[in-house]
């Protein structure tokens, strides 16, 4: 099973049809290669059983995924150009 990998728009679709036919979570699980835990939290975040969609459930995580806060280089030009110089002079 992979460690710590996001869910592809294929795992997704796979839960999605094991909903549909009212497959447990386990067994969605084995079907796409990940741990059971992954599967239902997943379900859990997308609207459950009920609600879930794949596509939906996809475009939800990735906004999720997107960093919200300024990096400390882009906030701070003076700190910027100090690292670059740094950088460049090899200390």
């Amino acid at each position: 099973m992979p460690a710590r990998q996001q869910l592809t728009a294929t795992d997704r679709e796979e839960i999605s049809r094991g909903i549909a036919e009212q497959v447990q979570g386990k067994t969605i699980a084995a079907r796409i290669g990940r741990c059971p835990s992954v599967v239902s939290r997943d379900i859990r975040r997308h609207g459950g059983r009920l609600l879930y969609r794949a596509t939906l459930a996809g475009t939800t995580a990735a906004g999720s995924r997107r960093r919200l806060k300024t990096r400390k280089l882009d906030a701070n030009p003076v700190l910027a150009e100090r690292v670059k110089s740094k950088l460049r002079t090899g200390c």
